[in-house]
């Protein structure tokens, strides 16, 4: 079966509302499991509350239930009691639906034979209100933000609810990225102690990362909570630059005026809050995710502390990028990997394809004609991420 046709068999067969989804004709099937966000309270979420009070509206961000308590799927092979091994996958920026993963997580379960945990970002997929995805609702409302920010490009219903919220809000992309975290930490020690009812302890976790998951998987890598993630390897598809070489502007991400918000708040006005003593300082210099994040934002700024970071992890990680990549340019995630050009590893490719393909979409399935030149695209990304995932 081709890409394209397993792509929407995938989609037909999957039902989030089920417990279990057998998949016909197939080695694997997937289960759901119930997450539940940490309760209790932590220098991070002191920090996300603290913050959020002085932006009107955005405290409402805490009473968003779907966030907090929310099914994850596991596709793992049909028939498995348990598992010693698992990949994380983590998906890319404002995904409303795991439609684009099934057959990633499916690729890698057979190549490889470990469990593949999609688990969703804070406020991305599950973890947001139905009323964010109404169509019609939002087209209104972006004629109304069309109109309040004069020649903002690239406006459109699919990221109206990102834009807004990161315009509103240019904290909520660190919080975010920072609930993530704290919760794939909690479901980390979960499956390390055993406590997780398909993974046995021990069980080593590796990281694949798409876009921007490439930088919560780079965050996670370098701060180590734990030790948690000593032996996991981490595979980058299209990411793994600093944050300043990343263009979000795109009909499905985000629009121009939220991306130059976030762009102007975490290369500027950021680090002069952070220079202020004060909560905020203080929590800067005592996390190790939010040191990383912080070292991943610019090329120039702790330059050593980041490549420190990457050259120990070097080994474990590969990337892979996209010759014609606008979001997150292939030779950005070279310069930052590689520390522009001081280190040889880690291994990197970076390839291109004969057919009409973007960041947001490197495998189309609505496109005539190239099907088979799709099939053979992800046959030889997915092959070599299989390939360094399995050992």
């Amino acid at each position: 079966m081709q890409f394209i046709d397993y792509y929407n068999f995938l989609r037909s067969v999957f039902r989030p509302e089920e417990e279990k989804n057998i998949i016909p004709g197939s080695r694997t099937e997937i289960q759901f499991f119930l997450f539940s966000s940490p309760a209790e309270i932590t220098a991070e979420t002191e920090m996300a509350q603290l913050i959020r009070k002085d932006y009107e509206g955005s405290e409402g961000d805490q009473l968003i239930l779907e966030n907090h308590t929310f099914y994850y799927p596991v596709f793992l092979p049909a028939g498995a009691k348990s598992s010693d091994s698992a990949i994380l996958l983590l998906h890319g920026l404002n995904e409303r639906k795991w439609d684009k993963y099934l057959t990633w997580a499916q690729y890698l379960v057979e190549q490889t034979g470990k469990a593949v945990i999609l688990f969703p970002t804070s406020f991305h997929i599950n973890r947001g209100p139905s009323k964010w995805f109404d169509p019609r609702k939002l087209s209104e409302m972006v004629d109304e933000r069309k109109k309040k920010y004069e020649g903002v490009e690239e406006s459109t219903f699919a990221n109206y609810m990102l834009s807004e919220r990161l315009t509103d809000c240019p904290e909520r992309f660190f919080l975010s990225g920072l609930e993530t975290a704290n919760d794939l930490v909690s479901l980390l020690r979960m499956i390390n102690m055993g406590n997780h009812p398909l993974f046995k302890p021990d069980t080593r976790v590796d990281l694949f990362a798409y876009s921007i998951g490439g930088l919560l998987g780079q965050v996670l890598k370098m701060a180590n909570p734990e030790g948690l993630l000593d032996n996991s390897k981490l595979f980058l598809f299209c990411a793994g630059s600093v944050f300043q070489e990343m263009n979000g502007v795109s009909k499905v991400i985000m629009d121009s005026k939220a991306n130059d918000r976030i762009h102007h708040y975490y290369e500027f006005e950021m680090e002069e809050q952070i220079g202020t003593p004060g909560m905020l300082q203080d929590f800067f210099h005592e996390s190790r995710i939010a040191q990383a994040f912080r070292s991943m934002i610019a090329f120039h700024r702790h330059r050593k502390e980041r490549e420190e970071k990457l050259s120990s992890m070097a080994s474990q990680v590969y990337a892979i990028g996209l010759r014609d990549d606008k979001v997150i340019p292939s030779l950005k995630i070279l310069e930052t990997l590689t520390a522009g050009g001081r280190f040889s590893r880690p291994k990197m490719d970076i390839l291109h394809f004969d057919y009409p393909y973007i960041h947001e979409m490197p495998f189309p399935v609505k496109i005539q004609g190239i099907e088979e030149k799709v099939n053979e695209a992800f046959q030889l990304i997915f092959g070599r991420a299989a390939a360094f995932l399995a050992g």
